[in-house]
């Protein structure tokens, strides 16, 4: 049974940046200071998350750098922006959805019916957009460390990055983190695809560890997990051995929606509450659900992609200067 929290409860209150946070428990809501439908705030939200500084991080993978008007790093964004903004589209069937899991992908436009039980499932890069959102609010506002931008792990511009959306570590409690994340039109439908992601995410661990964790020709890539962990990863047949060897004692689940409609934090915060969390392997499971309200999911995205463009052409202008 859903736990539902009354309007009673002690919601707190955090001012981070361009954002006010509220908070019970394991839930978080970052609310823009500017939330309203119109075009002032969707710049404002592209400003903010693809300032040149927070963006040169990611893209490299590193923390304590800075932007640097050279042609390296206008190269190194112009690449990195590109990742976002193209119009590819590859196609999947699937014949045998839930019926729930169908009628959010028809609302979120992602799947077109084509009749006879067959649904054409397609693959863009709003995905990647919310991906990069959730790590930045992960390492500033949690201060937790990237172990590695899953963006990097792809061989195709156009491709979808599979498995686990971001892989962090939380160094306060010693903890490895899989975070899973959704850009939806409305909460209730990113809660649903969260909850059936959440379903086979055990079996996602375990892949991510196989081809990632556990690599030896990525190992000098991952970071502080390497640090900490390299010696068991680099031994350990599976996951399972893994947490025995390493003595993981507990594990997190960051859980990260964009979101439309939404946008009162009681409601917010209720609704987060039917996220279904699970602990995995018998051990202590850390959930952190986060919310990131946006109005206007097709506004947003198409406010983005206008001004990657701009941005694009900036950096192609500024590269032929230096």
């Amino acid at each position: 049974m859903v736990k539902v929290i009354k309007s009673t409860v002690p919601i707190k209150k955090d001012r981070y940046d361009d954002f006010d946070v509220y908070s019970y428990s394991d839930r978080y809501s970052f609310i823009h200071i500017e939330l309203k439908d119109t075009q002032k705030f969707y710049e404002k939200i592209f400003e903010y998350f693809f300032d040149q500084d927070r963006l040169i991080k990611y893209a490299e993978g590193k923390t304590g750098i800075k932007f640097s008007s050279t042609k390296r790093d206008y190269t190194t964004l112009f690449r990195h922006l590109k990742l976002y903004i193209d119009d590819y589209n590859e196609a999947k069937t699937i014949s045998d959805l839930e019926e729930d899991l169908k009628e959010i992908l028809l609302d979120e436009d992602l799947i077109e019916d084509e009749g006879s039980g067959v649904f054409s499932i397609r693959l863009d890069k709003i995905g990647r957009m919310g991906e990069y959102f959730f790590s930045c609010l992960l390492s500033e506002y949690f201060r937790f460390d990237c172990i590695i931008p899953k963006v990097h792990l792809t061989s195709d511009p156009n491709m979808s990055v599979y498995g686990i959306d971001t892989m962090y570590y939380n160094s306060e409690n010693d903890e490895i983190l899989f975070g899973e994340s959704k850009f939806s039109k409305s909460l209730s439908n990113g809660i649903g695809l969260i909850n059936t992601s959440l379903k086979t995410y055990e079996q996602q661990m375990k892949d991510e560890f196989l081809c990632i964790l556990s690599s030896r020709f990525l190992s000098s890539n991952l970071n502080i997990f390497t640090e900490k962990y390299g010696e068991y990863a680099e031994v350990c047949i599976d996951i399972y051995e893994f947490i025995q060897e390493a003595k993981i004692k507990s594990i997190g689940i960051p859980i990260f929606i964009a979101h439309g409609n939404e946008k009162k934090k009681e409601e917010i915060i209720n609704q987060l509450s039917k996220i279904k969390k699970i602990n995995f392997w018998g051990i202590p499971t850390t959930y952190y659900c986060i919310s990131l309200p946006v109005i206007s999911k097709a506004k947003l995205v198409s406010t983005i992609t206008v001004k990657i463009r701009e941005r694009m052409q900036y950096y192609e202008k500024q590269r032929k200067c230096n």
